[in-house]
């Protein structure tokens, strides 16, 4: 494969992950071709590669789009990166450096500043950072690397719920219960809270295939039908 498909890959992953792509956005050949300056070919390389991995879904005479999960997949999905988030948790907590510590609260103060502003693009980003920095403190690389791969496929999503009034201020309070109980050291409450956190958005199930199903109803239903 062309080095010029492998980097489409890499930013196109990249932007689906940090859900600059949402789930049912169009992705085109030609605008692709010109924002990297290269021919369809890689293009339609980098597109097989991601139709194959899951990430894309492609569609006669409509082209590919950032895939949208069945209730089924986002609810398991759901299920184990709440269950590898609660683990980064315990970990952290058992071992917690300064320097880990500093990097956390760094980033739960920007999350607390963003819910401050209503600032939802901005919290999205922020709270990736704030459950990476908590990642990198469990220092489990293995465990790193699943989370970055579940993200992949479920990032785009934890942003849906940032549309209901209040959530980004709750969402804020729960992340500053869960450095504290890391902070205090608390293995179980500090993975207990994460995973009850994660799910709350899980459970948000309904109400975020019903957003989906308004904003993009003809490639949802497909979807679900096929």
């Amino acid at each position: 494969m062309a080095r010029s498909a492998d980097k489409l890959i890499k930013q196109i992953t990249q932007d689906i992950s940090s859900g600059a792509l949402r789930p049912g956005d169009q992705l085109e050949e030609a605008e692709l071709a010109e924002r990297f300056k290269v021919s369809r070919t890689p293009v339609r390389e980098a597109i097989s590669v991601m139709v194959s991995n899951g990430l894309l879904e492609t569609r006669p005479r409509k082209g590919a789009f950032v895939r949208v999960l069945t209730p089924e997949e986002l609810l398991d999905l759901f299920e184990v990166a709440a269950e590898l988030e609660a683990m980064a948790c315990r970990l952290a907590a058992g071992s917690l450096t300064e320097e880990h510590e500093q990097a956390i609260k760094v980033q739960l103060t920007k999350c607390k500043n963003a819910a401050s502003a209503n600032d939802k693009k901005l919290y999205s980003i922020c709270n990736l950072n704030f459950h990476d920095a908590i990642h990198q403190a469990s220092r489990n690389k293995w465990l790193i690397s699943q989370l970055k791969q579940t993200g992949v496929h479920l990032n785009s999503y934890r942003s849906i719920p940032y549309d209901v009034r209040g959530r980004l201020a709750k969402s804020a309070e729960e992340h500053e219960q869960i450095f504290e109980a890391i902070l205090d050291g608390d293995e179980n409450k500090s993975s207990d809270l994460m995973r009850s956190h994660m799910m709350l958005q899980g459970k948000r199930l309904p109400s975020m295939i019903k957003y989906m199903a308004q904003n993009t109803p003809s490639l949802y239903l497909s979807s679900v039908n096929d």
